[in-house]
């Protein structure tokens, strides 16, 4: 893809002890960029981290539109095997 995509690759997990987390890693230049989140014990599950990460970063991107935009991304992919969530 070109480089005015930028690419993010996202991930919801649950433990057996319960704990909820979310993840996503992005690539930049020759970066990746990890960002994580922990939703802690309770009602959730790990459909809800996949939302969770999904959001972030979509409001990450909202936030720096006007950053990327200047270094030529117009484009932000995110991607989630968790179809599920998706649907």
């Amino acid at each position: 893809m070109g480089a005015g995509i930028r690419m993010w690759w996202t991930d919801g997990l649950q433990s057996h002890v319960g704990q909820v987390g979310a993840a996503a890693v992005c690539k930049h230049r020759d970066v990746w960029r990890p960002r994580h989140s922990s939703l802690g014990n309770g009602p959730m599950e790990v459909f809800d981290a996949e939302l969770w990460e999904i959001g972030l970063v979509l409001d990450l991107a909202i936030e720096k539109r006007d950053l990327l935009q200047m270094h030529g991304v117009d484009t932000v992919a995110v991607f989630s095997y968790f179809q599920a969530a998706i649907r």
